[in-house]
């Protein structure tokens, strides 16, 4: 039901039967469903032959069926080895664990894999944003990395943007968690994801699936494996498609450009990939793979909520109001969105058309594998290229005040990576199998053009109480990026016997970061389309003759007369960062049927780099620092009670040092806000996983998944826009003039904040029942996940107000029938059953304007799947 399943190194035989031979002795056969193996006990001396033979009636007694555990076999340390003995936590599931556990997309995984949270985007775009025990990025930039490193098939995917998002024609997917460099190119310091495809086999196969649900959701999927040329030139191709209507709706209001009835939070993504296999030898083969995917669906629409009790909050909202957004709208920022808030959670009111979100994705692997006498080589080749555009509304009230988008309501822009990679790996053993290894050189090269980005305000007519004046900012932002990466790694393990195996691993890291940013403002020579000009008043008004009819939304930009409007920067870093860990193998007793326990101590390291925004005092680009981070871990993995039960544990302590979170800030020149990298300079992270499985009878499996997590920033010190009291700017604060007036910088303490999305506490357990009847079997299961204290703040603010701090639970369940040959499944499934909504996004912007746009989880989802293999 859950896990990859091996025996002996090969697939095991389908069929469970006892028979006799015509040369003596019995026959066993072994049948698999799920990760459980049918064991017939039996004696196959030639006494038990005799035995069986004068009493045939006695056999079935002797032989009856046993349900047990399988040997999981995984790949996370580049060979194959048991789970059970590999000294790391990490959770593996085959295809069809993930079908039976409902695990169609990436984000599912947050269900299954413990300390692992999955969400696409920060409740504005498709991006997947990935967190393992509280470590990721919440910022899709081009000019940082997450420290939870995606592969599929052995390729780094640099960029989330168009990510692996829907599981199609998956052999497994392996969740690692911890820092993770001695085994791979990319370094990471929160944990890795390993996508691995199906390859192409012998065989002509093909398997083809279909789904249909509410909110019109509609899946296909086909995969088809054809042998070309015997058994040396192999192929296999899917293709897949997946849509679904939104459930959130927009409702117009006076100032919406966007129609009433428009949908968010809809899917919509196709996508392919052809495999070709060639056995140039008994030794030699190569595995050419190229993935399609596009992405065309709406954001994620945001409903709003008022936060006005925190004291110094809300600057742009006192600053605009009185002269801006009441004269032009007749309401208050603060009002506005509580008018959002009034329609729903799932109703809301946006200010652009359409607020989307775009990808098209084409990756191309070439991976050799060569059998040498007592090595293996590997050389894994890629190129990958990443085109996206967004549109999005960031203040989510309804009126277009802080938004990332052309005014035209097009896509602001394409974002444009290209990503090349080579990476060798030598493994192989020695010294009569008691020495392994793994050695490795990477290298990485990505090219990034992620603008234009234009961001405009207003126009925002009657501004000073005059008709004709406008209030009205529009910059166009464009960075160009560039980074490099090389490294060599290497890991080995010594077994000093059966029992006792030290691994020793260290890795070389450099990398370069180069970014240039150009920032261009509005031509005021094109902003309006009649003969009577459009001109500056002063900074951020502009006046219009002809009145409001005359604003030309197409107009173009141009580099202001500031020196800092362009501006490039560079920089570098190298680290060493070994790791060392110690395994202890148990022996089958009475009580264990087998199992290990593992002391380990992890070195990662996260480069630093340069942020898109500004220094507030200076207006130069900003630059964060390393992150290092030192993982100690105590594991216990043990099968017990005839490998009837597993019980995995994982005992963690992380310390880290410059630790990368996202702040907001703001722009000296116009005033917008944005995303920024910054370094808190130390923070830990306690806690403990525990995963356990349970046969209490050959019908019933139980899993369950247990972690309790204590997270605390010993050091983040920040800085904070506030307004200006009347008694004036506390001595420590600097004002600065931003806009339509003077605000103040001030110096912030963010140590007593939670660590983003690492909840307190998670449980999850699920069962599952299976009815043996002749015309196939049939399959219940319910499943069960909750969350306690999940922290989704950003600004300083929304952390002190408590509002993103929910918890999260969700119950789902599946009802299957599985044919007698195991070649049609017909599922119906429901997600959410409760109808839970809670908080997993969005845009809090608490500071600025005393508002924050939350994005809720789905609402209760159902429906009917079906597929066929042949």
């Amino acid at each position: 039901m859950w896990q990859v399943i091996r025996f002996a190194g090969k697939s095991c035989i389908r069929k469970v039967s006892l028979k006799s031979n015509t040369g003596g002795g019995w026959t066993q056969t072994i049948q698999i469903r799920g990760d459980i193996m049918r064991e017939k006990r039996v004696v196959v001396s030639s006494l038990a032959l005799g035995i069986a033979a004068s009493a045939a009636t006695v056999v079935p007694i002797h032989a009856q069926a046993q349900m047990v555990l399988e040997e999981v076999i995984v790949t996370a340390r580049k060979r194959e080895e048991s789970l059970q003995e590999t000294p790391i936590a990490v959770t593996a599931l085959s295809a069809q664990a993930m079908e039976e556990l409902g695990v169609r997309d990436i984000s599912d995984l947050r269900k299954v894999a413990p300390n692992v949270d999955v969400y696409d985007g920060n409740g504005s775009t498709g991006t997947g944003s990935i967190y393992i025990r509280g470590i990721g990025a919440r910022n899709e930039g081009v000019n940082f990395d997450s420290g939870v490193g995606l592969y599929l098939d052995g390729i780094y995917v640099s960029r989330t943007s168009g990510a692996v998002l829907d599981n199609v024609d998956l052999q497994s997917v392996q969740v690692l968690r911890g820092p993770q460099g001695t085994l791979f190119g990319k370094n990471t310091t929160g944990g890795a994801v390993l996508y691995t495809t199906n390859k192409p086999s012998e065989e002509f196969e093909g398997h083809v699936e279909v789904l249909a649900g509410n909110y019109d959701q509609r899946t296909a999927k086909v995969t088809v494996n054809v042998p070309l040329i015997g058994d040396q030139l192999l192929s296999r191709v899917s293709v897949y498609s997946n849509s679904r209507d939104g459930y959130v709706t927009n409702r117009a209001n006076g100032n919406s450009f966007i129609p009433d009835g428009e949908e968010f939070n809809d899917i919509d993504r196709q996508g392919a990939q052809v495999q070709l296999r060639w056995a140039a030898s008994d030794d030699v083969t190569l595995d050419l793979n190229y993935m399609y995917s596009e992405t065309d669906q709406s954001a994620r629409g945001m409903d709003c909520e008022v936060v006005d009790s925190i004291p110094g909050s809300g600057w742009q909202a006192e600053l605009q109001n009185p002269f801006i957004i009441v004269p032009s709208t007749g309401q208050t920022i603060q009002e506005w969105c509580a008018e959002n808030n009034a329609l729903g959670i799932d109703d809301v009111m946006a200010g652009i058309d359409p607020p989307g979100y775009w990808a098209e994705t084409n990756t191309l692997g070439f991976t050799l594998d060569w059998e040498l006498e007592n090595a293996t080589f590997k050389s894994i080749t890629a190129w990958r290229k990443t085109e996206s555009a967004f549109s999005q509304e960031v203040d989510a009230i309804g009126i277009p005040l802080l938004v990332r988008s052309n005014y035209d309501r097009e896509f602001a822009g394409d974002y444009i990576t290209d990503a090349y990679s080579q990476e060798f790996q030598l493994s192989g053993a020695g010294f009569d199998d008691r020495l392994d290894y793994v050695v490795g050189l990477y290298a990485f090269w990505e090219d990034s053009d992620s603008g234009p980005r234009v961001e405009p305000a207003g126009p925002f007519f009657n501004s000073l109480f005059v008709p004709n004046i406008a209030y009205y900012t529009a910059s166009h932002t464009s960075l160009t990026s560039e980074n490099k990466a090389a490294s060599v790694f290497g890991q080995a393990d010594w077994s000093f016997n059966d029992s006792w195996r030290l691994t020793l691993g260290l890795r070389y890291t450099w990398e370069e970061r180069d970014l240039e940013r150009t920032y261009e403002v509005a031509n005021i020579e094109e902003v309006a389309t009649t003969g009577d000009a459009s001109y500056i008043i002063s900074e951020q008004f502009i006046q219009f003759p002809s009145g409001p009819e005359s604003f030309n939304p197409l107009h173009g930009y141009l580099l202001p007369d500031d020196p800092l409007a362009q501006q490039y920067d560079k920089v570098d870093d190298s680290d060493i960062t070994p790791m060392a860990s110690l395994q202890y193998s148990f022996d089958e007793s009475r009580f264990i049927s087998g199992g290990s326990a593992y002391l380990s101590a992890t070195n990662g390291f996260l480069s630093g780099g340069i942020s898109d925004t500004l220094d507030i005092e200076t207006g130069i680009l900003e630059r964060y620092e390393p992150e290092e981070v030192w993982n100690y871990e105590l594991g216990l993995k043990v099968d017990s009670l005839n490998r009837q039960w597993r019980v995995n544990m994982a005992l963690f302590y992380t310390d880290y040092e410059d630790r990368q979170l996202t702040t907001v800030k703001i722009n000296p020149v116009d005033g917008r806000i944005a995303g920024s990298l910054i370094n808190a300079e130390s923070s830990r992270i306690a806690g403990i996983e525990f995963e356990t499985m349970y046969l209490p009878t050959d019908s019933l499996q139980i899993m369950a998944n247990i972690t309790f997590n204590d997270g605390k920033i010993d050091e983040y010190n920040d800085t904070r826009i506030l307004t200006v009291p009347e008694s004036g700017a506390p001595a420590e604060c600097e004002v600065v003039t931003v806009g339509t007036g003077d605000v103040m910088n001030c110096p912030v303490d963010r140590s007593d904040e939670n660590l983003p999305r690492l909840p307190e506490a998670i449980y999850y357990l699920a069962a599952q029942y299976t009815w043996d009847t002749s015309i196939g079997d049939i399959l219940a299961m319910g499943a069960w996940s909750y969350r306690k204290d999940v922290d989704n703040c950003f600004d300083r603010s929304s952390c002190l107000s408590g509002l993103y701090l929910n918890d999260q639970e969700d119950f789902s369940a599946r009802l299957t029938w599985l044919s007698r040959d195991e070649n049609i499944r017909v599922t119906a499934f429901g997600n959410n059953l409760t109808d839970e909504r809670y908080i997993v996004g969005g845009v809090p912007l608490v500071d600025v304007t005393q508002t924050a746009g939350v994005v809720y989880s789905a609402p209760r989802m159902y429906g009917l799947e079906a597929s066929y293999s042949f």
